[in-house]
C-alpha cells in the first residue's frame, strides 16, 4: 500500500511540475544597458539567475528519478530525457540522465548527460542521503534568446532532513537540501568561466504550491553566506552572498519572489544589492501576484544608481 501511495504521489509530482509551469512560458529578456557603470554586475546577476534555474532543473530531475527508484518507465522520466544505469561497482550504482529536448516548462532546450552516483544502501528519502552528480557537456539553449551555454561540473547533492518532495503536505512540512560543487561554463561570447556553488534549499508548501527558500553556506576569506562565487565573463572575481533568503514560488514559475542577494567585486570596487519582488512598473509586488522584475542598487567606485531588470 505504501508503494502504491508513493507511486501515485510520484505521478502527481511529475504532472504538477509540468503543468504548473506550462502556462507560464513567458520569459521576458532584455540585454543589460551599457555605459552606466553597472553593466558587469548586471551580467553577473543575469548569468547567475540563469545558471541557478538550470541547476534547479537538474536537481528536480534527480528528485524525480530517485523518487521512482531509477526506473526506466516513462512515468518516472524527466521531460525529454532517458535514464540508464550501470551494474553495481564497489557498492555504488551509477545513473545517467541523457537529455534530448525541452525541459518541462519549455524554456530550455537541453542536450548532454548528467551522471548520478549513490551507494546501493542509500535511499533518497533517508536523512543525510547524498549523491555525487557530474554534469557532462550539458548544452543548454534558452528558448527566449536562442543563446547557448555548455556546462561541465561536479557537485554533491544532499537531502539533509530526509523525506521526498512529494510528501510535502502529507505529514512533512519542511525538507532541506544542500548542494555544493562547481560548474565550468562556456558562454556564447567565447569565454570560459567557473561558478562555485554552496546553496541550501528549504522546501515548504504543498504539491503544486511549493516554495523554495534559498540561502548560501559558502565561505571564502572574509566573505560568508556565499551562494555562488567565481570568475565572471570579463575576468572579474565575484562573490554572491544572501543576507536575506530568496524565495522561489512554484506558482510563479519558480522565479525569485522576495529576498536579497549581494554581489561583491572587490578588485574593481564594484558591487550591487539585488532585491527581488517587483512588477513591470518597478513597484513592490503584493502576493499572490507574481513578480516580473527585480531591483539592482549598484555602485562602482564613487558612482551608484538603481535599475530594474526582468526576471
Amino acid at each position: 500500500m505504501k508503494t502504491n501511495h508513493l507511486c501515485k504521489l510520484g505521478l502527481l509530482l511529475v504532472a504538477a511540475f509540468a503543468l504548473t509551469v506550462s502556462g507560464c512560458k513567458k520569459d521576458p529578456v532584455v540585454d543589460p544597458p551599457a555605459g552606466n557603470g553597472s553593466t558587469s554586475v548586471q551580467q553577473i546577476s543575469q548569468d547567475d539567475n540563469h545558471l541557478q534555474k538550470i541547476d534547479d532543473d537538474i536537481n528536480l530531475d534527480i528528485e524525480i528519478m530517485m523518487t521512482g527508484g531509477g526506473l526506466k518507465s516513462t512515468t518516472w522520466l524527466p521531460c525529454n530525457a532517458t535514464i540508464d544505469s550501470t551494474n553495481v561497482v564497489n557498492d555504488t550504482i551509477t545513473y545517467y540522465i541523457t537529455y534530448h529536448g525541452l525541459n518541462c516548462p519549455e524554456t530550455l532546450y537541453r542536450t548532454g548527460k548528467v551522471e548520478v552516483k549513490k551507494h546501493v544502501g542509500t535511499h533518497w528519502y533517508m536523512p543525510g542521503a547524498t549523491v555525487l552528480v557530474k554534469i557532462i557537456n550539458l548544452q543548454v539553449t534558452r528558448v527566449a534568446t536562442q543563446k547557448t551555454i555548455v556546462i561541465n561540473g561536479v557537485k554533491t547533492h544532499k537531502n539533509v532532513t530526509g523525506g521526498l518532495l512529494i510528501q510535502l503536505g502529507y505529514g512533512i512540512n519542511t525538507i532541506v537540501h544542500k548542494t555544493w560543487g562547481f560548474m565550468t561554463v562556456n558562454f556564447d561570447d567565447g569565454t570560459n568561466r567557473t561558478w562555485n556553488i554552496a546553496r541550501r534549499c528549504v522546501y515548504t508548501g504543498t504539491l503544486g504550491q511549493f516554495v523554495i527558500g534559498v540561502d548560501g553556506f559558502g565561505q571564502v576569506g572574509e566573505y560568508t553566506n556565499l551562494v555562488t562565487w567565481g570568475v565572471a565573463r570579463n575576468g572579474d572575481q565575484f562573490y554572491i552572498s544572501v543576507p536575506q533568503p530568496v524565495h522561489y514560488r512554484q506558482v510563479c514559475n519558480f522565479n525569485p519572489c522576495n529576498g536579497i542577494q549581494s554581489i561583491d567585486i572587490p578588485s574593481a570596487d564594484k558591487g550591487a544589492t539585488l532585491t527581488f519582488g517587483y512588477d513591470s512598473n518597478n513597484q513592490p509586488v503584493v502576493p499572490p501576484a507574481c513578480p516580473t522584475k527585480y531591483r539592482v542598487d549598484w555602485y562602482h567606485g564613487q558612482n551608484s544608481g538603481t535599475i530594474y531588470l526582468w526576471l
